[in-house]
């Protein structure tokens, strides 16, 4: 490996460490084991399928909590380029010097305003809608947090290794709910769960395929993103920094996931402009527990769709759930704006009982759930 390239990485890796010391108490338990179980999977070298030695990941485990231990407290370190030090969420710039190594940055705040960072190859590269658009085969460094599509200004980046580990995870889980969206999606590949959890190894071509093909499409959704003006400005990242780590948090997420998905120029959209059946079963299977509560329209029109495969049910409800969208979007703008900047927590109240609780779905959230 390039000298100057190995000397990046250890850099990156080092304040992947620092964020995953200082924030591994955001999740639940049960949510830290299986980012934990992910992460020693990628450094080991092992494919999502392949179940590590019960001894081998405990010793990690204990070892990764020590090294936790020492840097929790730590910030995140400026990334040293020659004589030039540079901000570690300054991802232009260090980008503009990351093209000389032939990789590519990425860096930001997830759920709960965790610091997540990570360096790779990338090995493909479009342009959609003035949008540049990165696929990554290879990950040099990665914390415990990853999430397959991400996007950082005008730039998207695709992420194969977190695209196969997390339709691996949904396949594994089994879950009773989503069983039929996620059947029907699998099938649509040539795919049965009960066959590819017992011989993993015999199906990876229609795998693979499937990864790839909704890497491409997944893609859409941060290009809704993109085009979506619910939240103007800076005015999302204020809320959601001003309500870190709370149910207000996740809701305000959530919401501005429903638009990307739901815009006339988002994911399902354009599933239904590609005609790409299984993918709307796995966008089902792969939801996360509040975003389903606020498109539950989408869950009862799925057996229709999956006898008929017509797309204009599809099609009503999106326009629905994105009216919808707008709405609570507008609602939050308000409350943010009529907030005391000094008292977030009264902040957060409002939001839980002017905007969630008259959506009647507060019985139905699961704080742990929600941390996973």
């Amino acid at each position: 490996m390039n000298p100057d390239l190995q000397f990046l990485q250890s850099q990156v890796q080092s304040n992947c460490h620092i964020s995953d010391a200082n924030f591994s108490g955001s999740f639940s338990l049960c949510g830290l084991l299986l980012r934990m179980r992910d992460l020693y999977k990628w450094e080991s070298g092992l494919a999502p399928w392949e179940e590590p030695e019960h001894g081998l990941i405990l010793e990690w485990v204990e070892q990764r909590e020590e090294l936790w231990a020492e840097l929790e407290g730590q910030e995140c370190k400026a990334l040293k380029f020659d004589n030039a030090c540079i901000g570690p969420f300054e991802v232009e710039e260090v980008n503009s010097r990351c093209a000389a190594l032939g990789c590519l940055y990425g860096a930001g705040y997830v759920l709960g305003m965790k610091p997540s960072f990570f360096l790779a190859l990338p090995v493909e590269e479009t342009v959609i809608n003035g949008l540049k658009i990165y696929t990554v085969e290879h990950e040099l460094c990665r914390d415990i947090f990853v999430t397959p599509v991400m996007r950082q200004g005008d730039r998207i980046i695709a992420r194969r290794q977190a695209m196969e580990s997390l339709i691996w995870d949904v396949v594994q889980e089994q879950r009773p709910s989503v069983r039929p969206a996620l059947d029907f999606a699998l099938a649509g590949y040539g795919l049965d769960s009960r066959e590819l959890l017992q011989r993993p190894n015999d199906f990876q071509s229609a795998y693979q395929h499937m990864v790839r093909e909704e890497l491409r499409i997944w893609v859409h959704h941060e290009i809704g993103e993109a085009a979506e003006d619910a939240f103007p400005g800076d005015v999302w990242h204020q809320m959601v920094a001003n309500t870190c780590q709370t149910l207000a948090e996740v809701f305000i997420r959530a919401v501005k996931d429903l638009l990307a998905d739901t815009h006339p120029h988002g994911l399902l959209a354009f599933m239904a402009a590609r005609d790409s059946k299984p993918s709307l079963g796995l966008y089902l299977a792969m939801m996360r527990p509040l975003s389903k509560l606020l498109f539950m329209e989408i869950f009862r029109i799925f057996p229709e769709f999956t006898r008929t495969g017509e797309w204009s049910e599809v099609e009503r409800v999106r326009t629905v759930a994105y009216a919808r969208g707008r709405e609570l979007a507008q609602k939050l703008v308000d409350v943010h704006r009529d907030s005391d900047p000094f008292h977030h927590e009264r902040t957060v109240e409002r939001i839980i009982e002017e905007i969630i609780r008259p959506l009647g779905i507060l019985g139905e959230v699961d704080a742990e759930e929600m941390r996973r």
